[in-house]
């Protein structure tokens, strides 16, 4: 589990800027949630996160690491967006496969600290899944590097890199472990790795590559290079096992390719996880909407992410769906104790699968807290109005604790700070704050506007003086008011303690 941090983060599309000085702090382990309407930019505060955007100031840390430019293959972050992205030609194993097996292919990368004079002052590495034995090497070849110049390193061989695994004269106990094909294979692997973070350096930090620094192999050198007979192997004996289902081919295969038997197990433990076991050799479109973001979240955990991001990934779904999957999002989640970040415009499925929530309004950040603190305790008016139900009436202060509303309805308040007469506020007050059978210091009278009857509960709107519409929720005696009728006129009682107070927009206790 890692943290991160957004340090006075900015960005800007042209001259459109998106987000404002953000600072952010999400604590590791925790469902961090971005709420706030469209436009606000929740979804470019995620994917700055990703890499997809890069800040023009400020910068983003991943634990302890700077990753403000990095680039996003080089995080170890993981996405679910809106749409799913699964491929619809391949089956829910490979689905979830597929990945893993890009990552896998890159299980160290490099980050080089060169200075002015082209010597690499420091080398860290990020290990993505890697073996014990990988990290290890990585490790020793670490310290091998540092203090070298990059023009040497560039121009290193395999052999050179060899002398880092510190093969002993007698191999035959070395080689009951390792094999010198795999360790040749290995050598080669962290030699290209660390000459593609030199490259990097050159190509982003200084934009400028050195003549000693050889240009880029074609795409048909590339596609040239890959060929390898040995992979007809797959392509001569696939018919037979799926002919013969006697044999399963995945167990088969994994049986030839230690590399797919660690992959397969993985996937396999991801898809018991979301409860899709049995339907791993079905395609996407076999399935529901709601399997198939279960399938879209299990690809993206199987990886091992630091941070697992979803940009609103439950929108395409009915209401009825949306409540089921979003318990079973956050209780994998957290089951796995993995730190994640989640977009949504959906206040109830903020408040229920959050651990805190952050809502923006235009590029900033109105207020961070847990959804207790967010729903009761309102910093803003605009988050007072955004999150929950709730009716907005406007008035002025006319003595203690007594605002005048511009009908003329007079609402008695209890804040401690005394606020001056004539002093124009704003009251918020919560539909389930507003009593029918018990009485209270504020009563008004309202005049029905609409009623809906939800059968446990009958949710009224009334008209005051001025036309401002009240939101009433009904939950005791509902037989009695679902049969009044439009126009009929009730009183209300509301719980002074219970109104929010704003003076220009700021909270007033």
């Amino acid at each position: 589990m890692v943290s991160v941090k957004y340090d006075k983060v900015s960005i800007a599309y042209d001259d459109f800027v998106a987000i404002d000085n953000i600072t952010l702090n999400i604590h590791d382990g925790e469902i961090t949630t971005l709420l706030g309407p469209s436009g606000c930019g929740k979804s470019t505060l995620l994917r700055a996160l990703a890499g997809f955007v890069e800040p023009f100031e400020g910068q983003i840390y991943l634990g302890d690491k700077e990753i403000t430019y990095l680039p996003p293959q080089n995080r170890n972050t993981a996405m679910i967006f809106q749409n799913y992205a699964l491929w619809p030609h391949l089956t829910i194993f490979k689905n979830v496969e597929y990945g893993l097996k890009l990552r896998l292919k890159k299980q160290i990368v490099y980050i080089a600290d060169i200075n002015s004079k082209g010597d690499i002052e420091g080398l860290d590495f990020n290990s993505y899944g890697a073996s014990e034995e990988l990290a290890k090497t990585a490790e020793n070849l670490k310290e091998f590097i540092v203090g070298k110049a990059a023009k040497e390193v560039w121009h290193f061989t395999v052999e050179d890199i060899l002398q880092v695994f510190k093969i002993p004269e007698d191999i035959s106990e070395f080689k009951l472990k390792y094999s010198l094909n795999s360790i040749y294979r290995l050598a080669k692997f962290l030699l290209g790795a660390l000459q593609a973070t030199i490259r990097f350096h050159y190509e982003i930090i200084i934009k400028e590559l050195p003549e000693w620094i050889s240009s880029r192999k074609t795409k048909y050198e590339r596609t040239k290079i890959r060929k390898n007979p040995l992979l007809k192997f797959f392509w001569i004996t696939k018919p037979y096992f799926w002919v013969n289902r006697k044999a399963k081919y995945l167990d088969a295969k994994a049986a030839l390719d230690p590399a797919f038997h660690f992959r397969k197990e993985k996937v396999e433990k991801v898809l018991e996880l979301v409860q899709l076991a049995d339907q791993a050799e079905k395609h996407p479109t076999e399935l529901s909407g709601g399997q198939q973001q279960r399938i879209a979240l299990a690809r993206s955990i199987v990886v091992e992410p630091d941070i697992l991001l979803c940009d609103e990934p439950l929108s395409n779904l009915d209401a009825k769906l949306r409540k089921e999957l979003r318990t079973e999002i956050r209780s994998i989640i957290k089951k796995i104790g993995m730190t994640a970040v989640y977009v949504t415009h959906d206040q109830a499925e903020a408040l229920a699968i959050s651990d805190r929530i952050a809502v923006m309004n235009i590029g900033f950040i109105e207020q961070y807290g847990t959804p207790l603190d967010v729903f009761t305790d309102p910093k803003t008016l605009f988050v007072a109005q955004f999150v929950g139900s709730s009716s907005t009436v406007s008035g002025k202060v006319i003595k203690t604790n007594v605002v005048e509303l511009k009908g003329g309805d007079q609402i008695i308040i209890a804040t401690k700070e005394v606020l001056p007469a004539e002093t124009k506020v704003d009251l918020v007050i919560r539909p389930e704050n507003i009593l029918l059978n018990k009485e209270s210091e504020s009563t008004i009278e309202i005049e029905i506007n609409t009623i809906e009857y939800l059968g446990t509960e009958v949710k009224l709107t009334g008209l005051l003086e001025d036309g401002t519409i009240l939101l009433v929720d009904v939950i005791e005696r509902t037989e009695e008011y679902v049969k009044k009728k439009v126009g009929d006129k009730i009183k209300v009682h509301i719980v002074p303690e219970e109104i929010f107070v704003f003076v220009k927009g700021k909270r007033v206790y």
